[in-house]
């Protein structure tokens, strides 16, 4: 099969290279997909850079956490599919090819309204925003709902669902190009976070200590804006460290405004997490792409073997929603066309 490979760890971009191997076999409950089109994430370019290894049992050196695709082979234990079926989901690693196997409950059926591009661009963003906001942060209707680095895949489903739970939503990021794109596919408040502030902007509008929640995928940057920013009781939640990862804290705030500030990750946890969080998305979110009412916000579209000019894309902070690779020959809209 044709997939990618990192063959050396570091920041070079030539470590991806486009290679074959041998497809691997679905056996027990899991099912092997024949993958038509993955997204890039900035965890594959942490883990080209030896900064984020694979767990074990997860191809070590083939990228890739989302896909979208066809069942091609069942194992002997397989109960909810024949194959044929058109599904995505989430994996540890190894989605950079055109086959990967995944516990059978770990794919969803992939709604009649998305294409496979739009598909591909759904699993990582739209599970790891609604666990951050409904399970993590429990976000609800008439909060004031923070999201940084708005423009990213999960920054842009992130707003969608907020404001789908009836949270007011405001939506950062450093570049007023960015922001002003995104409001022509989802609605949001714009906050332009130019030289990493933010925290006047929102007093200005909504007085001191007025967020309820904050999803942050930033980190240390903005940890002090954070903590001075939310309300009362309010909820930070962490699952990303762009801006660094390391910071003073001042426990005397966290103590008087009696917050909670809560650290999350997808890849790391237990299958049984993984499973029950899966089958939510598909009975909650699910739904609603099929109804129209959420919609992932795809940036660009690479062939495969333009593995690594989508990287760099990536990489240079250039794109608003989701990078996708496709794997199979279609006609695809140029690079920066969010849709």
């Amino acid at each position: 099969m044709k997939c990618v490979v990192i063959k050396g760890y570091g920041r070079e971009i030539d470590n991806l290279v486009l290679t074959e191997r041998e497809a691997p076999e679905a056996i027990g409950e899991q099912i092997r997909v024949r993958v038509s089109a993955v997204a890039v994430n900035r965890a594959d370019l942490l883990q080209r850079r030896g900064l984020y290894p694979a767990p074990e049992g997860v191809p070590p050196d083939i990228p890739g956490l989302e896909f979208v695709g066809y069942v091609d082979q069942v194992g002997e234990a397989v109960t909810l599919w024949r194959g044929g079926e058109r599904v995505f989901g989430v994996v540890a690693g190894g989605a950079y090819a055109r086959y990967l196997v995944t516990h059978q409950r770990l794919a969803v059926r992939v709604p009649g309204a998305l294409t496979d591009i739009e598909a591909a661009a759904v699993p990582e963003a739209f599970i790891s925003a609604y666990d951050a906001l409904v399970h993590q942060g429990g976000a609800k209707r008439g909060d004031v709902l923070l999201v940084h680095a708005v423009a990213g895949g999960i920054g842009s489903a992130a707003v969608q669902i907020g404001g789908l739970l009836g949270a007011v939503v405001l939506g950062t990021s450093t570049s007023v190009e960015k922001l002003e794109r995104l409001k022509h596919y989802v609605d949001f408040c714009p906050v332009h976070a130019g030289e990493g502030r933010f925290q006047t902007q929102i007093e200005e509008r909504f007085g001191p200590s007025s967020v309820h929640v904050i999803l942050d995928t930033v980190g240390a940057r903005y940890w002090e804006q954070n903590l001075a920013v939310l309300a009362p009781r309010g909820t930070l939640v962490v699952f990303g460290l762009l801006g660094g990862a390391t910071v003073e804290t001042p426990l005397g705030l966290v103590l008087f405004k009696r917050l909670r500030i809560i650290g999350t990750a997808l890849r790391g946890r237990s299958l049984e997490e993984k499973i029950c969080l899966t089958e939510e998305f598909g009975r909650e979110i699910v739904p609603w792409l099929e109804s129209g009412r959420l919609r992932p916000v795809v940036d660009s579209v690479f062939p495969f073997d333009r593995v690594r000019e989508a990287t760099e894309r990536m990489e240079r902070n250039e794109n608003v929603g989701k990078i996708v690779l496709d794997l199979e020959e279609r006609e695809r809209p140029c690079a920066g066309s969010a849709g």
